[in-house]
């Protein structure tokens, strides 16, 4: 062998996972290295093939022509020990070169595609990405959003429901419009005097209600006696529209709840303070609360029932305002009134505003706390 022409020993770097294995080779004394390329060796035609292994062995081989002396020559083998794959085969530089291009231009192709489909996504005007949510996903979306705005209550598994406000002459029409003539019988118009009284009364008393008005005062007392129905949509509709005009909320509530004594009711269930006066208890509430000028004045009214110290049940309050203006009518105090407007329930109605808003009054200028409560309404008689 002469020093110009010599056989390269093979340096093989054998790569597994997870160790990697370099065997290294001094070359030949005056091996000169001209260049590296990378080959496949061809496979002797005598040597037996094993049919039970799939892997294809791969050898990188350097060959070395006509260079300065120093470096190796360097054969790599990479064999990944989980998979049966080899890396692939480049003939010559140029190709590996090619290989790698298209390579990475693909990426980036595909780098840009996404690129550009999330720059669409987000240049999509809002109006036409919601046009393209599925009906059902932006029904669960709104419901989500709501449940955000409900106050929490202990209503069980009561399903709420979003539900209009009622108005006050809806209210009205309705009543108007229901057979009561079964409480006309228990109504009681006037009180029961003396004979003293009565002449005192007579001579010094309010003036009679006209008897045209006599039909409608009827009507008001029979609204004391007529119960709360659950199973009718208009009474339950009154619950919800107080309770919300006074709290806030855009969501009707459960029927049954702690969150009732949040407005001043004594329990879970409102109807039960309701009992003393039957639907004429929310009526007179119901007005005060849907007229845009009383409501900024009952509003202020809730925020005091709920001071740190001067609290108070503003619908307890309320019913027994209610119950001192029937009382009222009762005894001919609003009579001239009346007569003069030729209405009754309005006129109950103003005048139950007035008690509320003169109870307002006591109680804030001069510091009342629950334990007042029995004196001034009596003071209100």
């Amino acid at each position: 062998m002469s020093g110009a022409e010599c056989s390269p020993k093979n340096l093989t770097l054998s790569l597994t996972i997870p160790a990697i294995t370099v065997q290294d080779a001094t070359p030949l004394e005056g091996d000169n290295i001209r260049d590296l390329t990378v080959r496949k060796e061809e496979e002797d035609d005598g040597c037996e093939t094993d049919s039970e292994d799939n892997s294809i062995e791969q050898d990188e081989e350097i060959r070395t022509k006509n260079e300065p002396m120093g470096d190796p020559k360097v054969l790599v083998t990479v064999t990944d020990e989980h998979s049966s794959s080899v890396l692939p085969d480049y003939a010559d530089e140029d190709e590996y070169n090619r290989e790698t291009d298209t390579s990475s231009c693909t990426k980036a192709k595909f780098d840009s595609s996404v690129f550009e489909s999330d720059a669409a996504a987000k240049a999509t005007p809002m109006s036409d990405r919601n046009n393209a949510i599925p009906a059902e996903y932006q029904a669960a979306e709104d419901e989500w959003e709501a449940v955000e705005t409900i106050t929490p209550g202990t209503g069980g598994d009561v399903p709420v429901i979003v539900g209009s406000l009622i108005l006050y002459e809806e209210v009205l029409s309705h009543f108007q419009s229901t057979n009561l003539t079964e409480y006309i019988k228990d109504i009681k118009t006037s009180v029961q005097r003396t004979a003293l009284g009565k002449l005192k009364h007579y001579l010094f008393g309010p003036p009679k209600l006209a008897s045209e008005l006599h039909e409608e005062r009827n009507f008001v007392f029979t609204l004391g006696l007529c119960p709360f129905d659950n199973s009718c949509s208009i009474h339950c509709k009154i619950l919800q529209t107080v309770y919300r005009q006074l709290t806030g909320n855009k969501f009707d509530c459960p029927r049954y709840g702690s969150h009732w004594e949040q407005i001043g009711f004594q329990g879970n269930d409102p109807v039960t303070d309701l009992r003393g006066m039957g639907m004429l208890a929310l009526l007179p509430a119901l007005n005060f609360l849907t007229d845009n000028k009383t409501l900024p004045l009952a509003r202020e009214i809730y925020r005091l029932s709920l001071h740190e110290t001067q609290n108070f049940p503003f619908f307890v309050m309320s019913i027994n305002i209610t119950r001192i203006a029937l009382q009222a009518m009762r005894e001919g105090c609003l009579n001239r009134e009346c007569n003069k407007r030729k209405q009754v329930l309005p006129i109950l109605n103003i005048f139950y505003v007035g008690l509320f808003y003169y109870l307002f009054q006591i109680w804030k200028q001069q510091h009342k706390t629950i334990r007042d409560s029995g004196f001034v309404i009596k003071g209100m008689y």
